[in-house]
């Protein structure tokens, strides 16, 4: 098993927040919000916690307005999607910048509120403020996920929903480099420290493996069949907020 390697603290975090969102993440962000409407309540209230430049609360926003509209099946699991609300938390004041660019161009502004708040400080945000929360390839981020999964916890109101999905570490560097060419763009004889299969490399190696994840589900009182595999490089959590 490959040990957990942090990932290194940006140098230059405007170019890691540019080059991050250059990159293609339509796909991967379309199925994480049509995962999350497909199997459960959402809102009327959602955080999104590590939201970057704010596309998955975009998505969120604009597949809820085709259901809305009849444009779109999907699963009625009693939501309220007609009164969506959306707060986009992120600790890069970069990141933020960009989302706010992004709020402009998709006239969202008003549906999406942005905050800047550290995920690791259980202070950063009130108690009970939302229905769902939800938070996609965050927690490999942070050299100690668990004090982000206790904010998520946190921030839910009773019978809330938490909706979780990161990379799972693999088992060997051979796995790491087979899905860094299967997900991480063409090779090139150089490739900068900001570039796509660089930083995937990096976060796959600072992934948590599933047991790990499981391990710190238990602690927070989550039961850890909650947590499956749902690629060949993501787990996903979805569950009811746990007795606290």
């Amino acid at each position: 098993m490959l040990p957990r390697v942090y990932e290194p603290p940006p140098v230059a975090p405007k170019l890691e927040a540019d080059a991050y969102r250059e990159m293609d993440h339509e796909q991967v962000n379309r199925r994480f919000v049509l995962d999350l409407l497909e199997s459960g309540p959402v809102g009327p209230r959602v955080i999104d916690l590590g939201c970057g430049p704010a596309l998955i609360p975009i998505a969120l926003c604009e597949l809820a307005d085709q259901i809305a509209d009849g444009n779109l099946d999907c699963a009625d699991h009693g939501s309220d999607l007609s009164n969506l609300e959306v707060m986009g938390v992120d600790q890069c004041i970069e990141m933020l910048e960009l989302a706010r660019v992004e709020l402009e161009f998709s006239g969202r502004v008003g549906q999406i509120q942005l905050e800047q708040v550290d995920l690791n400080d259980l202070d950063g945000l009130q108690s009970e403020l939302a229905e769902t929360v939800i938070s996609n390839t965050v927690l490999h981020h942070l050299d100690d996920p668990i004090n982000a999964m206790r904010l998520a916890v946190k921030t839910l109101r009773p019978g809330g929903r938490l909706f979780i999905r990161d990379l799972c570490r693999p088992e060997s560097d051979a796995e790491v480099e087979r899905l860094v060419d299967l997900h991480g763009g063409p090779s090139t004889d150089t490739e900068s420290p900001i570039a796509p299969r660089q930083l995937l490399r990096q976060s796959l190696h600072a992934a948590l493996t599933l047991s790990e994840i499981r391990e710190i589900m238990q602690s927070l009182g989550i039961e850890t069949d909650r947590v499956k595999m749902t690629s060949d490089r993501h787990w996903t959590l979805d569950c009811t907020r746990p007795e606290i």
